[in-house]
Order: C-alpha cells, then structure tokens, then sequence
C-alpha cells in the first residue's frame, strides 16, 4: 500500500512538473522575441541634424539620433542637444550657455517662435553670431519649418547682446554661417553658401561657410571654384575636386539642375560620392530645385542625386581620402624634389 502511495506522489510531481515547464515556455518570451523587441524600439529612433561648434570653431552640420515626437517636442529635442549636448556626438560642442531654459516653443505655418530664459544673453561674445547660425539652422533643417523668432523672457531679441547688432526678422537661412567676407565695395554684395566635408577620428561631416562677396557670377561657378580652392583645403575643408574640373555647361529647368563636367569629374572612371555630396548639398542651398543630373562631355546623365536622398557620409566610398592622401604625398615629394635641386645649385655657386 505505501508503493503505491510513493508511486502515486511521484506521478503527480512529475505531472505537476511538467505543467510548470509548459506554463514557463508559454508565457517567458525567447531570446528571439526579446531581440525582436529591442529591434522594434531602435527603429521608432528617428534621425535628427543639429548644427554644433567642431574643434576649428566652424558651425558643423551633424547627424544624431532621438527618440521620434511631434513637431514641438523634435523642436525641443533639437534646442536641448543645442544647449546640453549629446553623448552620440560629444566631439562637438554647443553654443547656448547650459543655463538656458526653454520657457516655451510655438509653430504656426512655417514659423517657429522661441521664449528662452535671459541665460542666453551669457553667451560668448565671440560665439554669440554663430549661436544664432546653429540654432536657425538647426531648426530649419526640419521640414516646412523656414522662419526664426526669438524673445527672452516675453520681450523680443532684436539684437545680439553683446556686439548689439541687430536681427532682422524673420531669422532665415539667409542669415549666412562660418561667414566669409571678400568685398570691395558695399555694392551688389551676394551670398554663396558652400558646403565642404571634414573629419574628426571616425566622423564625417558637412561644413557650411557662407562666402559673401561682390562678385558678379552664376553661384554654381562660385560653388565650383570654392570647392577646388586649395585655401579651403588648408582649413580642413575638403571638395575632393581636381583643380582641373571644369564645369562646361550648366542647365536649371523649373525643379532640376543638369550639370556637364569635363572628364575631370571622374576618379578610376567612377564619380566619387563624397564629390557628388559636396556639389549637390552646395546647390540645394543655394537654388530651389529638387533634383540634379551629372553628366560629362562624353557620358550623359551618369548619376542623379534628389534633395531627399539619404547621405550616408561614414559609409561613403573612401576613394576620396586615399586620393587626397595620395595628392598630398606627390605636392610634398615634388617640394622636395625642388628644394634639394636648390640647394645643389646653391652649393656649386659658392663652392665655384
């Protein structure tokens, strides 16, 4: 009678077991699931441009990523990494002083209205023009969003606090960033804005500069010409344009823009992405159009790039800095050359 009671108790433990299995399997998701999950959230990630100050104190068009809102809270998102920072980014730095508050952010239309607490007036007085660039750009960057207005504390800024110039509103992309001024009169002064790629260790990224100047020519032979400049190139700002690239013809058609290039505009028969990204980004700032075609004298429309396009600039092909490298060795092996045959030529004079 008690083996049978033992063996009775033992069935009911392993039935009772397995019961407690099966209910643990149904409802403790797998691993599968769980990663399954974590994919799901990082996709509601949503990419986001802020415009932060790089190591050279130039105004730097850079990538991150937060977590998607509607349009008020992206603008607050925005304005915080602005003044906060951001540990995806922390090699750049931003330009409103920490102390700053948002009181409040409305949109109407295309307008975005700003009230800031008076911390924002402690800014640098060498960084107060570029604060004012990051956060117009910064929050242009955004869709349908093309106006600026800024109070503090209720009252409205209408001038810079520290230089007292004045803003002129609405504040639009007009207002030029990393400005460079060649001007010989106060006459027909034009704005071109040029956007060059740099790097910081693994991170590339535009750079706008503004050339403001009265030189009277089309902006996209303006935007050529800066992009070959070897000054720019100087200032770690890169075209990855051959000096020899001509554009020979230029075509604007209601939405779209077709270019002819010279061969000049290949690199191993191909054109490289990071000299398409330059010329492109260059263009959409500076004419309304959504579209533009790259063609040279030989080959017709070899590639188009649309304003919507995503630019991948840490996936692009990296062609361009080997062949800037590469450039860069010959210029000094040919300075070289130079200077040794000089100091021959010295040598035999003074010993004759």
């Amino acid at each position: 009678m008690i083996m049978i009671k033992k063996y009775a108790l033992n069935k009911i433990a392993v039935a009772t077991l397995c019961l407690i299995l099966l209910l643990m399997f149904y409802f403790v998701p797998t691993n599968n699931n769980i990663e399954t999950i974590v994919d799901e959230n990082n996709n509601k990630l949503k990419e986001t441009v802020v415009y932060l100050l790089d190591d050279d104190n130039y105004v730097s068009r850079i990538t991150t990523f937060y977590d998607e809102k509607d349009i008020t809270e992206d603008i607050k998102k925005k304005i915080d990494i602005l003044i906060n920072g951001n540990d995806d980014i922390d090699k750049f730095y931003p330009l409103i002083p920490k102390e700053t508050k948002i009181n409040s952010v409305k949109v109407e239309k295309d307008s975005v209205y700003i009230d800031f607490s008076k911390e924002i007036l402690n800014v640098n007085k060498y960084l107060e023009e570029s604060m004012i660039e990051s956060l117009v750009y910064t929050l242009t960057e955004i869709n349908g969003i093309n106006k600026i207005y800024i109070t503090i504390d209720g009252e409205k800024l209408t001038k810079l606090p520290n230089s007292n110039k004045e803003l002129d509103y609405p504040l639009t992309r007009n207002i030029g960033i990393n400005k460079e001024y060649n001007l010989t009169s106060f006459d027909n002064i034009d704005k071109t804005t040029v956007f060059f790629l740099k790097e910081n260790e693994d991170t590339t990224y535009f750079v706008p500069v503004t050339k403001i100047s009265n030189v009277e020519a089309e902006k996209i032979d303006i935007i050529i010409e800066e992009l070959k400049s070897p000054i720019n190139a100087q200032n770690n700002l890169n075209g990855y344009i051959s000096d020899n690239l001509e554009l020979v013809s230029f075509n604007k058609d209601d939405n779209k823009i077709d270019l002819v290039f010279n061969n000049y505009i290949f690199t191993d028969n191909k054109i490289l992405e990071s000299v398409e990204y330059v010329i492109s980004k260059s263009i959409f700032e500076n004419y309304d159009v959504d579209e533009i075609n790259f063609s040279s004298e030989e080959d017709k429309n070899i590639d188009t790039i649309k304003k919507d396009d995503d630019i991948d600039l840490n996936n692009m092909n990296n062609n361009a800095n080997v062949k800037n490298k590469k450039d860069n060795l010959e210029e000094q092996e040919e300075t070289e050359i130079i200077e040794e045959t000089q100091d021959k030529k010295t040598n035999n004079y003074y010993a004759n």
